[in-house]
């Protein structure tokens, strides 16, 4: 059998923290909630149907500054199923992925006053269907095709350590670029398609085009609307990925470049519109202490950084962000995570000026500090307390610098 296509369980349990020790070699769903199924969910896996679900909620309270004092929770639920199509019907490595989201609760942001949300979980709240996807491999595995319902941020502009942070500064993606309206974003699903190739050990390039449409952020339709319209748009990303060992340890570089075709923006401070955006980003992440040659505790250090030149719609032209992630500070707490992020975000002149030419206030910058440690309670349920200060909330200077505290709390079934 060739290389198997990673399975998006696997996938998502990494981005959650969650890492399978020794039990679960020999126990493999140790790090599940609802375990075995008393030997059923074994037998489905190697019939070729593997099962996934996610839940994580966020409790967030404003302890200072902002607008006003509030308390706020919010949850997502993310489930699915992949279909491995090689053991059901003979299609060498081919896996079928189906997937749904239920986000529910409310955000506490408007009471700050950010741009920035404090709470990742918010945006969307309904339930929707969402992956529809065929991911086949070609080539012993160098190359990937996935087509179907599905959207840029599954694939581009992110990083497992962004995962960490409650703030939509840093999780998900590079968030600038989803300040843009132009990159197709959980929970909302387009059509599109990603080619990835791997050019050597250590390097891949991945090429994305996905349907940009002006419903697409239409929670109402619970990504049901299948629908081509003649005046959609199309949003192109091209992503270079490198991840050598430097000095035995690891590294991740990536550079890309997001481009939209015939799709109309409205201009912050005209009537006239704009119909393609141009948006560079980048990160780089390393290693610089490892506890030990054998393991994978110590200080991984990283850097974000998106840039576009089209001020007149882009809301924030320029923001970067600094993280530290440590596994394992905490003697005998080796899967736990102390981690912390520093963004900033500078707002467009011409977005400053619309705001200013309405009455409001012209803005400039906004940044989010961010503490955190995630205690991994089991294999299968982690919570994580937070503390986020957010400095020049909305960029005006009129509203107070913030204190927000919270936790996050999730399990894998």
């Amino acid at each position: 059998m060739k290389n198997k296509i990673l399975p998006l369980s696997l996938i998502i349990g990494l981005n959650s923290g969650v890492f399978a020790d020794t039990e679960s070699v020999e126990n493999p769903y140790a790090d599940r909630l609802t375990g075995d199924w008393g030997g059923a969910r074994t037998e489905l896996s190697e019939a070729g149907i593997e099962f996934f679900a996610y839940y994580n909620t966020i409790t967030s309270s404003i302890a200072s500054g902002g607008i006003s004092k509030d308390t706020n929770f919010a949850g997502d639920l993310f489930t699915g199923f992949n279909f491995d199509l090689e053991r059901i019907l003979g299609w060498d490595d081919t896996i079928f992925t189906l997937t749904g989201i239920d986000r529910h609760g409310s955000d506490i942001t408007p009471d700050i006053g950010s741009q920035y949300s404090a709470m990742q979980l918010v945006g969307g709240q309904n339930a929707f269907l969402y992956n529809v996807t065929l991911e086949k491999l070609f080539a012993d595995g160098d190359l990937s095709l996935k087509l179907g319902r599905m959207t840029a941020t599954d694939d581009f502009v992110g990083s497992p350590f962004y995962s960490y942070s409650l703030s939509n500064a840093v999780n998900g993606q590079i968030r600038a670029v989803l300040f843009d309206g132009v990159m197709t974003s959980y929970p909302f699903a387009v059509w599109g398609g990603r080619m990835k190739a791997k050019l050597s050990e250590e390097s891949t390039l991945q090429v994305g085009v996905f349907q940009l449409t002006q419903e697409m952020w239409d929670r109402e339709k619970q990504g049901l609307d299948f629908s081509i319209d003649s005046d959609d748009g199309v949003s192109v990303f091209v992503q270079y990925d490198w991840t050598p060992e430097i000095n035995g340890k690891p590294a991740r570089f990536y550079a890309g470049v997001n481009q939209t075709f015939s799709f109309e923006m409205n201009d912050f401070n005209s009537m006239d519109t704009t119909d393609s955006l141009t948006r560079f980003y980048a990160h780089a992440d390393y290693q610089f202490y490892r506890e030990s040659a054998d393991s994978d505790e110590g200080l991984t250090l990283f850097m974000t950084f998106a840039y576009t030149s089209q001020d007149e719609v882009a809301i924030v032209p320029v923001q970067s962000t600094i993280g530290a992630h440590y596994k394992g500070l905490l003697p005998g707490r080796p899967d736990d995570r102390t981690v912390f992020f520093a963004t900033y975000g500078g707002f467009s002149d011409e977005y400053s000026d619309g705001l200013e030419a309405g009455g409001g206030s012209p803005v400039d910058y906004e940044m989010v500090f961010e503490l955190g440690h995630r205690i991994q309670l089991t294999e299968y349920a982690y919570i994580q307390p937070d503390i986020q200060f957010i400095k020049n909330p909305g960029g005006s200077g009129d509203i107070d610098d913030a204190i927000v505290v919270g936790a996050q709390i999730g399990f894998s079934f």
